[in-house]
């Protein structure tokens, strides 16, 4: 029998690492920051999606990351969670260095990125509302970037919003649905 891991277990896992990666030890050694990124820290790229700026800004994602799995779950696989959710980590880390940025902390790029993955999915599968949710999703990127993101997140979260890495995981999400095929796991 494939040693295979679960789509909850790897849920739960990821829920579980950015709740360890508040811990200010490490929060200060895996948030994104471009000065260290650029001394050698690389992993920073990375890790910096598993960091948050507050409890208010970790319970958000937690509550997002849960909602958008149980959208989505029948289409999820050890095979394609993984390298998905590393890629848009990976993605996001990089094109924050293309943003006005100097630090960056959050789990939304890839939250949009499984959202879209989830949407693209259910347009392939016929599911109704699919497109509508899709339009939605790219209306709200559009509103984010044309605005600088909503004022309300911002205060909450105690942060610019980064919608760059918002559009950087939808689109890495896009990608990953139409690269990696039409079926599905229903």
């Amino acid at each position: 029998m494939e040693n295979t891991v679960s789509p909850l277990w790897f849920i739960g896992s990821l829920t579980l690492l950015v709740v360890i990666a508040q811990i200010p030890a490490l929060h200060a050694l895996l948030v994104w920051e471009r000065a260290d990124i650029l001394a050698g820290q690389w992993w920073r790229i990375v890790t910096g999606n598993l960091t948050h700026t507050n409890a208010i800004h970790l319970m958000m994602n937690i509550a997002g990351l849960l909602v958008i799995f149980f959208l989505h779950r029948r289409y999820y696989s050890d095979r394609s969670l993984l390298p998905m959710v590393w890629l848009m980590m990976a993605a996001i880390g990089v094109v924050m260095f293309f943003s006005p940025y100097s630090w960056y902390a959050g789990l939304s790029g890839v939250l949009h990125g499984l959202f879209v993955w989830g949407v693209v999915k259910d347009i392939q599968n016929k599911v109704p509302l699919g497109w509508a949710m899709l339009a939605g999703v790219f209306i709200k990127l559009g509103y984010e970037a044309y605005t600088g993101g909503d004022s309300m997140t911002a205060a909450l979260i105690q942060a610019g919003v980064a919608y760059q890495a918002h559009w950087t995981g939808a689109i890495v999400g896009l990608i990953c649905a139409l690269v990696w095929g039409r079926k599905s796991r229903s």
